[in-house]
């Protein structure tokens, strides 16, 4: 079922060729492992694209598809794990994360003032870059590590379901004795 469904879902690799923008990294495109929909294949792009979208640079989907095509790895998924850091959930996250550095380095987190200003974040931004690297790197290994297995495991669960499901429907299936 994943397999089907990611087909489904993810682009032809011709359709990507067509576009304009994409015309420049043709022969970078052309490898059968960046489209590969198996299930390692695609626990690895997950996990890349996760880990970085956990990462407090900006671009990090480029980031992220630059280490999709180092490894090889399904660069669609690659490119939609990535996108886990959206403007919705980045103020959360990146708080998340400073919170823990914060804890791991035995440090008080500062407070913030009524008025939110660019100087202000100007100034701070010595303070809080050591907590938020640390939380960053520590909860976006814990984050993908448990996503991960969790998504292997449901995969596991669905590709074995239909197999039986597929196995108990055989036509041709030897009947056990009545």
């Amino acid at each position: 079922m994943p397999r089907n469904l990611l087909n489904r879902v993810l682009p032809a690799r011709a359709q990507l060729r067509e576009r304009w923008f994409l015309r420049p990294f043709n022969a970078l495109l052309h490898d059968p492992a960046l489209w590969a929909t198996h299930r390692k294949n695609v626990l690895k792009a997950f996990a890349v694209g996760l880990f970085a979208s956990f990462m407090p640079i900006p671009g990090q989907t480029v980031l992220s598809t630059l280490a999709g095509l180092w490894l090889r790895v399904n660069l669609p998924v690659v490119v939609l794990a990535s996108w886990f850091a959206n403007p919705v959930t980045i103020g959360p996250m990146y708080y998340a994360c400073y919170r823990v550095g914060s804890w791991l380095l035995d440090r008080q987190p500062g407070g913030f003032p009524d008025a939110v200003t660019f100087e202000w974040l100007w100034s701070e931004i010595g303070r809080v870059w050591q907590p938020l690297l640390l939380g960053c790197l520590v909860l976006g290994t814990v984050v993908t590590a448990l996503s991960v297995l969790l998504l292997n495991q449901i995969w596991i669960r669905m590709s074995r379901r239909r197999f039986r499901e597929r196995r108990r429907f055989h036509p041709w299936r030897r009947q056990p004795p009545a």
